[in-house]
């Protein structure tokens, strides 16, 4: 096998730095077209990743990056190569030193990630295991030194029997798609800064939108200014950034790589293990594919075949897109509300579709194709779920329930709320204050409010912020990621008596650690969970402390439940995110609630959170907010943005 791979790179070119950055700067710009929430940048990132295991396809990759930097092929870029010591074996470690030590002598940085196993971890999951933890330090060690791409070493060879693989085990459609040469680095969801995080942008609603119903819609705020209604602002902030995964090499056969570092004298190790094809199903289908001079797979499997087979996914998928951001175009966002994580969206009625022209027409199954990812991307604007993470297939019976055969008469009118990609879908019903045209049948016989789908029974996410220690300088716990829909960080800081803590104050170190004193004795903790009916009912008891009494509902509070009414309505408004103080005393913990972080609404002041945790606490919480990343396509397609 070994003897095979080295007759092969004889025969193969090695690769040269011009066609490497032509393939990386078409990999790149292409699929960065394509995502939504970032900006359409065409030139290729100024400081790169590169995951070197020290096989020859990621020596290769190095040496092909180093050498942009000595042709001056890419003004001002630096190259970080990281290696990762999976510390599984004694070797480990000298082999990762060996590799770095390689790569330094090629003149790149180096530096080595130690994997930290916890203790316990299954033996049996060790690779499951393995890759969590090499990604989660592959992504951290970029985000610490400002990284936005992690190039990797893929190549054509891989994506072949990658495909191949998928075939066999029944993959249709995007799964035969291959490997994709621009990603989202994967094992990280919910790590600032490497997961779709790390800066934010606002989004602003389209200053032309108009029919909107009055009842649903809702100011959205910044992260800013977040606890001060005066400084509200019409859009919302939402998170962009993370890392991103590029593989430059899927042009290139392995051959080509093995030809690169040959002529170079690139060093690299060989696995023996990689070419046993008793081992597993992969080195079994690398083994048949590599048998060039008597081939072992009919022609449709070899890898000529294979590559036609993913160009075709690649054109069926973009067909898909194009087709379902034609039907977005004929959806109409009324209304989008993050902070509260509603969307009314009126779809096409049978009387409102496009009649398609003869050559438009496709078969039912692919029109059922494109309705379910048409759904599933609507879905993911407030889904609290990763992208992609419902098949296609879970869509397609509810495809009819919003787009109405273009042979239907009508719009069935006992529609009934369904569940679908957790999203509540509700039947959109005018109020009692809608106008005359909010109220029109034609134009609301397919409108539909969505919702976060109703948490199960003690299923609820619960949320501890971790405040920072002492000596930190920065005063906020770090960010982190609730209910995969909002990023969310708080800091407790000196009660100077506002009646809002003003965002811009400036505090003394003295004050600081005075107050953390005080929180920390009282053994007192922040908790990030949904709103819950007794939230409301300490509310409104603290209001009727006030002497109002029932009768008379204190004009907070009920300036409130309107604002739920309009913005969450029913149980939405219990899946709204809080921000409550935690004390613990006797085993027992007792939670009071401060903030609506994402409304911009605090409660309780500090001090009738003080009366009723019957503590001294001369502090008060201040806390920013943003919306997890989505793409903004379908926002732009249904006319929000």
């Amino acid at each position: 096998m070994a003897a095979s791979c080295l007759s092969r790179q004889l025969s193969h070119k090695a690769i040269t730095a011009s066609q490497f950055l032509e393939h990386f700067q078409r990999a790149w710009s292409e699929s960065r077209l394509s995502w939504g929430g970032r900006q359409a940048n065409r030139r290729i990132p100024r400081n790169l990743g590169l995951a070197v295991s020290g096989g020859a396809d990621s020596m290769a990759l190095a040496f092909l990056c180093k050498q942009l930097q000595e042709q001056n092929l890419v003004d001002e870029l630096t190259v970080t190569a990281f290696v990762v010591d999976h510390k599984a074996r004694e070797e480990s470690s000298r082999e990762a030193r060996t590799v770095a030590t390689w790569l330094r002598d090629i003149g790149l940085q180096a530096q080595i990630l130690e994997l930290d196993w916890p203790q316990g971890t299954n033996v049996s999951a060790f690779e499951t295991h393995a890759r969590r933890l090499r990604f989660q330090a592959l992504g951290i060690a970029c985000r610490d030194r400002c990284i936005s791409a992690l190039l990797m070493g893929h190549h054509q060879d891989d994506n072949v029997e990658t495909t191949l693989w998928r075939l066999c085990s029944g993959a249709r459609g995007a799964g035969l798609a291959g490997i994709p040469p621009i990603a989202r680095i994967p094992e990280c969801h919910g790590l600032y800064g490497v997961s779709e995080s790390g800066s934010s942008a606002v989004l602003l609603p389209r200053d032309d939108r108009a029919g909107a119903p009055s009842a649903l819609v809702g100011n959205t705020t910044t992260s800013v200014v977040p606890d001060k209604d005066e400084d509200k602002q019409p859009g919302f902030p939402m998170a962009t950034g993370g890392i991103l995964l590029c593989r430059p090499l899927l042009a290139f056969p392995k051959a080509s790589l093995l030809a690169t570092c040959h002529q170079h004298r690139v060093p690299y190790v060989s696995d023996p293990t990689n070419f046993d094809p008793t081992l597993t199903a992969r080195n079994a289908i690398r083994s048949l594919l590599s048998s060039s001079s008597t081939p072992l797979l009919p022609r449709a499997l070899r890898a000529p075949s294979i590559l036609s087979l993913i160009k075709s996914s690649h054109a069926l998928i973009e067909d898909a897109i194009a087709h379902s951001n034609n039907l977005l175009s004929q959806c109409r966002l009324l209304d989008f509300n993050p902070s509260t994580g509603t969307m009314l969206i009126r779809f096409p009625t049978s009387q409102t579709q496009p009649q398609p022209q003869p050559e438009q027409i496709r078969s039912p199954h692919f029109q059922a194709q494109v309705q379910s990812l048409t759904l599933r991307r609507i879905t993911e604007l407030i889904s609290p779920h990763p992208h992609n993470h419902f098949p296609l297939p879970s869509f397609e019976k509810f495809t009819a329930e919003v787009f109405p055969s273009s042979s239907s008469s009508s719009t069935p009118t006992n529609r009934l709320p369904f569940t679908l990609g957790g999203i509540m879908f509700h039947p959109f019903q005018p109020t009692s204050t809608s106008t005359p045209n909010q109220t029109n049948h034609t134009e609301n016989e397919n409108t539909w409010l969505l919702t976060r789908q109703p948490y199960m029974r003690n299923r609820a996410p619960s949320l501890a912020l971790e405040l920072p220690d002492r000596e930190s300088e920065d005063i906020y716990s770090p960010w982190k990621l609730w209910d995969n829909r909002y990023w969310v960080r708080a800091a407790v800081v000196p009660d100077k008596g506002e009646r809002d803590s003003d965002m811009s104050a400036q505090y003394t170190q003295s004050e600081l650690d005075g107050v953390r004193r005080c929180y920390d004795a009282e053994g007192l903790s922040l908790v990030v969970r949904s709103l819950r009916q007794s939230d409301l009912q300490a509310i409104r008891g603290m209001a009727d402390g006030q002497g109002r009494g029932k009768k008379h509902q204190h004009p907070a509070l009920a300036a409130l439940l309107k604002r739920l009414a309009l913005e969450a309505p029913g149980q939405a408004r219990f899946t709204v995110p809080v921000l409550v103080v935690q004390k613990n005393s006797g085993g027992n913990a007792h939670q009071v609630p401060l903030a609506l972080p994402t409304l911009s609404y605090r409660l309780l002041s500090a001090s009738q959170a003080q009366s009723l945790l019957q503590t001294s606490m001369p502090w008060t919480v201040r806390w920013q907010w943003m919306y997890k990343m989505i793409d903004q396509d379908p926002l732009k397609l249904m006319g929000w943005l």
